[in-house]
């Protein structure tokens, strides 16, 4: 930590560009305290590591203080002068006594009251709740930027993302996005438009934005529009398709048992329907295939079918935990069945007379690969 108080009450902030010469004479002439707790601190002076202050072994605090760090510690430190470069006048590790936080920095400037945190460790879904909940309480917004060292890039527009990534999606967004900054590169980037293929694999459009060149309008902004990159998206599918799977979760098993049942087709043969890149489906934590299989059984399985029935199906699903969602939010899964439907209405599988949607024609799977390429090209090519 950056901060820490002295004997008389004078709150000290090494952030603020101390010499390491004039901290070893204030380590001589004073002791230092924790804000929150008052235990004593020790004063860390280094030449590889950051100065900081840490509390001594087996003391008690009502603010976790795991070991932070070098990156973290840098991180804070230029997301603290960043800020103060947009004059928004930031204070470094705030100690909230009513919610019993400390944000790593808090912005109270105008109409602009937030809590920034820089996550670079693991975060349980509770503690992020609780976390937010009390920021909140204060009717202070909380932004959560994850350490740029937590992000792992599979292949061009495809990243790693586990449930640890998605807790932190800004939540007053229509669609998520996350926020990385990485204190070596010294820049943030910004991941919208978030696609799932597989529960760890997420298509999304990456802004790459260096510190010094970034406003603080940059970060909370969102680009208009999406590009699918369906190329990328087809050749994932490919791998998928001839690439054997190590490990199936059980809706994964489910939904396989109700298409071989039903096509005698295995996983990697699934029709090109069934692997639709929607804006919203996000929302469910389930590789694409698994809740646009069930979907796709449920249009499949009937003469006609009215948009909210389909609608109503899932909510079903959901209801009886056979689907699982990041978000609790109905109207979420609606615009999901909704871009589904609409998707395979422009592509010609589904035809519409008034409200009513109706397969265009016969429903005949083989396991053919070369048969599937090419329906995959005509649904994923740009």
């Amino acid at each position: 930590m950056f901060s820490a108080q002295s004997k008389e009450g004078r709150l000290i902030c090494l952030a603020d560009g101390y010499r390491a010469d004039e901290l070893k004479r204030m380590r001589e002439r004073h002791t230092f305290y924790c804000p929150a707790c008052h235990h004593k601190l020790d004063l860390k002076i280094g030449a590889k590591k950051l100065h900081h202050f840490a509390h001594k072994p087996g003391s008690a605090c009502p603010v976790p203080h795991e070991p932070e760090s070098l990156y973290h510690l840098k991180g804070k430190r230029l997301l603290y002068e960043w800020l103060g470069g947009q004059g928004l006048r930031p204070e470094l590790e705030p100690y909230l006594r009513t919610i019993r936080q400390r944000p790593d920095l808090l912005v109270n400037s105008g109409t602009l009251k937030m809590a920034v945190e820089f996550q670079c460790a693991n975060l349980n879904l509770k503690e992020y709740q609780k976390r937010t909940a009390g920021f909140l309480k204060l009717g202070i917004e909380p932004l959560w930027i994850v350490g740029g060292n937590r992000l792992k890039r599979s292949a061009g527009c495809f990243f790693q993302l586990s449930g640890f990534h998605w807790q932190f999606s800004m939540r007053n967004e229509k669609l998520p996005k996350l926020l990385f900054f990485c204190p070596d590169q010294k820049a943030f980037l910004v991941l919208e438009h978030l696609i799932p293929f597989l529960t760890n694999k997420t298509s999304a459009s990456a802004r790459y934005l260096p510190l010094q060149q970034t406003k603080w309008h940059d970060l909370t902004s969102s680009k208009s529009r999406s590009s699918y990159q369906l190329d990328a998206w087809k050749r994932n599918l490919l791998k998928f398709r001839t690439t054997p799977s190590r490990f199936l979760s059980k809706e994964s098993k489910q939904i396989a048992a109700l298409f071989y049942e039903r096509f005698q087709i295995p996983l990697p043969f699934f029709p090109s329907e069934v692997f639709l890149p929607v804006p919203s489906g996000y929302i469910f934590a389930h590789p694409v295939y698994v809740w646009q299989g069930h979907l796709y059984l449920y249009l499949t399985t009937r003469s006609s079918f009215h948009m909210q029935s389909a609608v109503l199906y899932m909510d079903k699903l959901v209801q009886s935990k056979k689907l699982k969602l990041r978000r609790n939010q109905r109207e979420t899964v609606v615009n999901a069945v909704c871009e589904y439907i609409q998707f395979l209405h422009e592509k010609g599988f589904l035809k519409k007379e008034e409200e009513v949607y109706y397969p265009a024609g016969p429903i005949f799977l083989k396991p053919r690969l070369a048969e599937l390429l090419k329906r995959d090209e005509r649904y994923f090519s740009e």
